[in-house]
């Protein structure tokens, strides 16, 4: 018997709370149980980040209880952090679907109406087709979306946890910026703000830290690292994306080594006053395309622009991999979507190669900017590294 007394999850109210209200979305639609198999989701459900090797899901049923199939490698971490008591598990050489059937047949389900998340990352197209054959008695029925509206807006837990990792994210810019020097790295930077941020406490279990480029690479989002070395004039793109407990928070901050070239240091100053604007106009209630009408008229206007291809901020939240980012509420010119009060976003612009951003929290009457480095271009003197 696994101890679960040792249990390390802080977030156990809230996610019993979650559970309570998903299994009263059931109740209302006349569906018996669901399939949670959705990453995010069984973090933010129940605690407990399944890999993405072997198929882990819970089973919810109406009446509120919960049954767990997990890997029997993962039997520790899953009560170490979970506070669901019902699960079994399984062997690598044995067929956790095989589990799955076994499961929903013994919890009287076989001939239930069933919800499975069918936008869930986890699930593929031939796995749910191998759902339905194996169960032909059953019902299913996509609950896509439900368990996103209640992700949308945050509790002051969880807005303490983006702050957390805001802070960290600070540490990391910091860090790197202390370590440019002329001759240095992306390799060498980036290690220094991964230092930095997992000292502090980032605890990411899969999405990088640290993205970050120079030179003609700034322009590089998602760019992996290599061995360029710093010159003196060049623009370094610094991006950091720590977790505390699951929670993204992140921050983006042009930099250059030695004296900045002028068409730089204004693109900046342009791209905040820009951001300004979008951040001044967000409280509650505000359609988020016109927040990005601001952003994106305000580039144009500028000089910075002349097409903005991609939204000006994104919804973040509990991050587990593959994915990067919670893309279920974009800023752009579509988006007819109103701000609510706990909504946590990544904000950013970018223009001339270079990318400036914040995480941002809607308040009841504004916005609260989490990440706290100044909004500038950090400019490093000029010396040869060690």
């Amino acid at each position: 018997m696994l101890d679960r007394s040792l249990n390390t999850n802080p977030h156990r109210n809230d996610q019993i709370g979650r559970v309570a209200a998903l299994s009263q979305v059931l109740r209302d639609r006349q569906i018996d149980a669901a399939i949670i198999d959705h990453a995010e989701h069984m973090r933010y459900l129940f605690g407990y980040s399944a890999s993405a090797v072997m198929y882990q899901c819970c089973i919810v049923l109406a009446d509120g209880s919960v049954h767990g199939i997990v890997r029997k490698l993962d039997d520790a971490l899953f009560a170490s952090v979970s506070w669901v008591e019902n699960h079994v598990t399984y062997v690598d050489w044995e067929d956790p679907f095989e589990l799955l059937f076994s499961e929903i047949r013994r919890l009287g389900l076989a001939s239930a109406t069933i919800g499975q998340e069918l936008d869930s990352n986890y699930l593929t197209v031939r796995d749910q087709r191998r759902i339905a054959a194996a169960l032909p008695d059953a019902r299913f029925t996509d609950i896509s979306g439900v368990i996103l509206k209640m992700r949308v807006r945050k509790s002051s837990t969880e807005i303490e946890e983006h702050r957390r990792a805001a802070a960290l994210a600070d540490l990391g810019v910091a860090a790197i910026l202390e370590a440019i020097k002329e001759g240095v790295s992306e390799r060498e930077l980036v290690a220094a703000g991964y230092s930095a941020a997992l000292a502090a406490g980032a605890d990411n279990n899969a999405p990088r830290i640290v993205l970050l480029g120079m030179g003609s690479t700034t322009q590089h989002y998602h760019g992996g690292v290599g061995d360029r070395r710093l010159e003196p004039g060049q623009a370094v793109h610094i991006e950091l994306l720590p977790q505390s407990n699951g929670y993204s928070s992140r921050l983006m901050r042009p930099a250059v080594l030695g004296t900045a070239p002028a068409n730089l240091q204004s693109s900046v100053d342009q791209l905040v006053e820009i951001q300004n604007r979008q951040f001044a106009a967000i409280r509650p209630g505000v359609p988020a395309k016109e927040i990005d009408r601001i952003g994106r008229e305000g580039l144009a206007a500028a000089g910075l622009r002349a097409s903005f291809p991609h939204n000006t901020g994104y919804g973040i939240g509990i991050i587990i991999g593959p994915k990067l980012a919670d893309f279920a509420h974009l800023f752009t010119p579509g988006a007819d979507w109103e701000l609510e009060q706990g909504m946590v976003f990544h904000m950013y612009l970018s223009a001339a190669g270079i990318q400036i951003s914040e995480t941002i929290c809607v308040t009841d009457n504004g916005v609260e900017i989490l990440t706290k480095t100044p909004r500038y271009l950090q400019i490093r003197p000029t010396g040869k590294g060690v």
